[in-house]
């Protein structure tokens, strides 16, 4: 009988360290992936605080005696903070067409640019200048507000000027793939009719001229400059340990006379977020 009860007993215990192995060992799993989460949390906060110090940094040289130094026509350059390397590029408004100022046949030149079919492009130029205007008449091929409401969506038209690029969204016409490529040519922030094409994209020079135009190289030095008191787009890109990634775009007033050198009108880190309209969301 005392052998038998050994006998379970022994059954038991090995039972039992089996048991305790297989806990133990989860928990050690299970430190190693928290362990693993931890250690990419702080990469990431790493890379975004370097992409933010870039921003800074580019902001910093615009307002200082340095400023010349900058080039504005959107070439990447790098800059070294610590032992991380940032990619900076730097535009100005005014390379940009703006949605708000520019002509039906401007609008139409950056919607050429993004790649985006002729017979599309008249309705989505129509349907900018409905969005734009303060009245509730359809241009030819646009949409207004009993439009947007025929098609069941939750807003109307805004009839006034468009606050954000990411507006674009609420239009008819534009996919998520054109509006990918079109942001990077347009800005709210200009109010300029025209574009200076020396600060321009090339491949919205390229349509707009008919003439094929290099990228601008990474030397800073040379063509590519542009007053230093304005509005810049400034785009910072830095790639942390882990592979981490981390990316912002900033839209940004800048004045060396003013009692305010500088205005944040917008700070973006991708993707770009969905928002509603600010008015217009009723019918």
């Amino acid at each position: 009988m005392n052998a038998r009860q050994n006998g379970m007993a022994l059954v038991v215990v090995l039972w039992l360290i089996v048991l305790l192995s297989m806990m133990a060992a989860g928990h050690t799993r299970g430190t190693h992936v928290d362990t693993q989460l931890a250690s990419r949390q702080v990469a990431v906060a790493q890379a975004r605080g370097y992409a933010e110090a870039g921003v800074n940094h580019a902001l910093l040289m615009l307002l200082s005696d340095k400023g010349r130094d900058v080039p504005v026509d959107g070439r990447i350059f790098g800059v070294a903070i610590d032992d991380t390397t940032v990619t900076l590029a730097v535009r100005s408004a005014t390379g940009l067409v703006d949605l708000n100022a520019a002509s039906p046949d401007l609008l139409d030149s950056a919607l050429e640019a993004a790649g985006i079919a002729e017979a599309k492009r008249r309705p989505i130029v129509d349907a900018i200048l409905d969005w734009r205007d303060g009245d509730d008449l359809r241009h030819l091929d646009g949409v207004e507000d009993q439009d947007y409401i025929a098609a069941g969506l939750p807003w109307t038209s805004r009839d006034g000027r468009f606050v954000a690029v990411d507006e674009l969204r609420y239009l008819p016409g534009i996919a998520q793939a054109e509006f990918e490529r079109l942001a990077p040519l347009v800005t709210v922030h200009s109010k300029r009719s025209s574009l200076d094409l020396e600060l321009a994209p090339p491949i919205l020079v390229e349509v707009m001229t008919g003439e094929r135009v290099e990228p601008a190289s990474q030397d800073t030095t040379g063509s590519g400059r542009g007053p230093q008191s304005g509005t810049f787009h400034i785009y910072a890109t830095v790639e942390a340990g882990s592979g981490a990634v981390a990316a912002i775009e900033a839209v940004v007033t800048t004045s060396r006379s003013s009692k305010e050198p500088l205005i944040v009108h917008e700070w973006r880190e991708p993707p770009r977020q969905v928002v509603p309209p600010l008015e217009g969301a009723d019918g």
